[in-house]
């Protein structure tokens, strides 16, 4: 997710963007399969937000490798402690039922680049790198396919592990990492690890995407091309993009993060408007989207079933957010504040 600190817009760029959005989004034409797909998650109205990666280790939130500058070399320690023993999917997917919620989406890879789940196109995964060696998006992917919950995947665009990410955006560029790479390298791997996601883990309701505003210009990222893998691979998955316009050719719901629809009191949306797609809003339990050990600022159960309501009232899904402890376990609130949302 993105970081108050880091939200420097560009007015002039973003306008052009807008306008050429609008005159390209005749060139998409949905599927049967999506348009199915859309209208089942327009009705959704709940699911579960889950960040989770190796940076809950440091009990800091899912920033922490740039909040407290730590070296790429220094963070690729971490995934030898991380060892979830007490993850339990069939727990997870049951307190998800349990709260009336209709999916889950979860962080396949965060800004840190780390895979969480086992990819073939690189070793910076929990199968390869920690003592775990348990792929636990299959896990997890297992359980929602047997309950009847659908499975989105978040996955970030911007990467600060990843060394052909470069030219640097705007975020991550005090962590040692060479001044060299090629882009388009970049956008392979990108594309080969979606492909991993779309065809090893059954059927996938959405990809939720981050990270485009490290790098505001939609050229560069190729949106068409990964897109259209993306529908190519599974006509059904439906695509969002978490940045601050309206949406782009080929996606398919649109997202407002910690803010309704048309809203922007917290300067993520300053920019955006609603468009027709199907909409979602999503937001923390606490002030953290990452497991923060020191982060007790937790909404009132009546604040969240308020913005529940409020979401619903302005056609939009609530997406309500966890971040699981090292251990695997989501933390007591998180069953506290899921289970009072029973509508």
């Amino acid at each position: 997710m993105r970081n108050v600190k880091n939200l420097l817009f560009l007015p002039v760029m973003i306008l052009l963007i807008i306008s050429l959005t609008n005159a390209a989004e005749k060139n998409y034409t949905p599927t049967k399969e999506n348009l199915d797909a859309r209208t089942w998650f327009q009705d959704a109205k709940f699911g579960l937000f889950v960040h989770w990666g190796v940076y809950c280790l440091l009990g800091d939130g899912e920033w922490v490798m740039q909040h407290q500058t730590i070296p790429l070399k220094t963070y690729e320690k971490l995934p030898a402690f991380f060892n979830p023993i007490d993850f339990n999917p069939a727990e997870w997917v049951q307190m998800v039922k349990d709260a009336g919620m209709k999916y889950i989406t979860i962080t396949s890879k965060h800004h840190d680049g780390f895979a969480m789940f086992d990819s073939k196109v690189s070793d910076w995964d929990i199968v390869d790198r920690t003592p775990y060696k348990k792929d636990v998006l299959k896990m997890l992917a297992d359980e929602c396919h047997q309950q009847g919950i659908k499975l989105f995947f978040y996955h970030s665009q911007l990467d600060w592990h990843h060394p052909d990410y470069f030219p640097r955006g705007r975020t991550g560029t005090l962590l040692g990492r060479p001044e060299s790479g090629n882009w388009q390298n970049y956008i392979k791997y990108q594309n080969d690890q979606l492909t991993e996601l779309l065809t090893n883990y059954g059927p996938i309701g959405g990809i939720w995407f981050d990270g485009w505003w490290d790098k505001k210009w939609d050229k560069a990222w190729d949106l068409e091309t990964t897109y259209a893998l993306i529908h190519k691979l599974q006509p059904a998955t439906l695509i969002g993009n978490n940045h601050p316009v309206l949406p782009f050719p080929g996606e398919d719901f649109q997202m407002f993060e910690k803010d309704l629809p048309g809203r922007s009191t917290q300067g993520f949306n300053a920019e955006a408007k609603v468009g027709d797609l199907p909409l979602e809003t999503c937001e923390t339990m606490n002030h953290s989207w990452g497991f923060n050990l020191q982060d007790n600022r937790y909404k009132s159960s009546k604040e969240l079933i308020q913005y529940l309501i409020k979401a619903a009232g302005n056609n939009a899904n609530f997406l309500l957010n966890v971040g699981p402890m090292p251990n695997g376990k989501i933390q007591r609130e998180g069953h506290k504040w899921a289970l009072a949302m029973i509508y």
